[in-house]
Formats: C-alpha cells, structure tokens, sequence
C-alpha cells in the first residue's frame, strides 16, 4: 500500500473500533512502516546489515531513508543480499511515509461506498467493471464491494472482525504530510 499512499490513490482507512488507531484525532501523526531491509556504509560502500548496525532501511522502491532524518533514491541490493524485515521491526526513524488524519467517522465496515473503496487504493478496471487492489493483494473482482470484502479478510481472519461479521470500524480520512519534518 506503500505505492498507493505516495502516490495520493488512498486517502482514508478503516480500522477496527477497539484498535489503538481508532483513537486518532484530526492532525493525529500516523508514521507508516514498511517491510525493509537494513543496510549500513563502511568505507563509502553500502552494504546489508542487521536491525541494530543500520544505519538506513531500504524500501521496495530503492529509497534509502537515513537515521539522520533524510532520504535519497537508489537501487535495491542483489537479490541474493536481500534480506527482507517485517514492517513491525522498522525503527521509527526509517519511516518516511507520514499520514495527518484530518477526519474521523465511526460505522460499521459494510457501509462503505464506492467512492470510499476508491479511498482505501482499490482501482477499477476496464470501465469499472472490475476492481484490483494495488500488488501484493491478488485478484481482480467483479465489484468494488467484493473486492473490499476480500482484502479486508486477507487482514482480518479473526471471527468477529471479518467482512461476513459487520464489525465497528473507525475510518480515518488522512492526507500525507508534506511538511517535511523528521521529529520521529
């Protein structure tokens, strides 16, 4: 979704109503984490590194987001050299996506509309006559509303939480921040 959110295509998000999220409020900082890879240079030469020697994380894109604050396109290491770490391993400082929520609204997950759908990344096809979620989630669909359905179980299998179950959920309606800022 990282692709989705830079690229301005997902501007909201709907979370389970007893998630930590769920208590944002507009201008609420959400800092986005990313699978990465750690890297550090050593004698002006970049190279893979564990989680406690990395000195930057490189992202799906080649960007390299430095401990200082700062960041700089580049290339992805060879496949053989990548070693790929979860999202909830990233240190903070290695975020370089950065959402301001700017609304809130509570409802249950099955209200959500077309044009929501739209908000969340999923992308119509062929004049709207099918749905596909940016990669990695698979499949094209027949409906916006299936194919929601269907990523909203890639992430909740949970009884209670899934798209058949109806749950609570926040949406927050966000913005990507611009400002620039690096106080993370």
């Amino acid at each position: 979704m990282a692709r989705a959110l830079l690229s301005g295509e997902k501007t909201q998000m709907r979370v389970l109503a007893g998630s930590a999220l769920a208590t944002c409020q507009p201008g609420t900082t959400i800092w986005v984490r990313e699978a990465w890879i750690a890297g550090r240079t050593i004698d002006l030469q970049d190279y893979v590194t564990t989680r406690s020697k990395a000195q930057f994380a490189i992202l799906f894109d080649g960007w390299r987001q430095y401990q200082a604050g700062y960041g700089v396109p580049g290339r992805l290491p060879r496949e053989d050299e990548q070693r790929w770490l979860p999202p909830m391993q990233m240190p903070r400082w290695a975020a370089r996506i950065a959402l301001e929520v700017t609304w809130t609204r509570r409802e249950t997950l099955q209200q959500i509309t077309r044009a929501d759908i739209r908000a969340e990344g999923a992308r119509p096809r062929w004049g709207g006559l099918l749905w596909r979620w940016p990669p990695p989630v698979p499949g094209i669909h027949g409906s916006a509303r299936t194919a929601f359905a269907r990523y909203w179980d890639t992430l909740h299998a949970t009884q209670g939480e899934r798209w058949e179950d109806n749950p609570d959920v926040v949406v927050l309606g966000f913005s990507l921040r611009q400002d620039g800022s690096t106080d993370h």
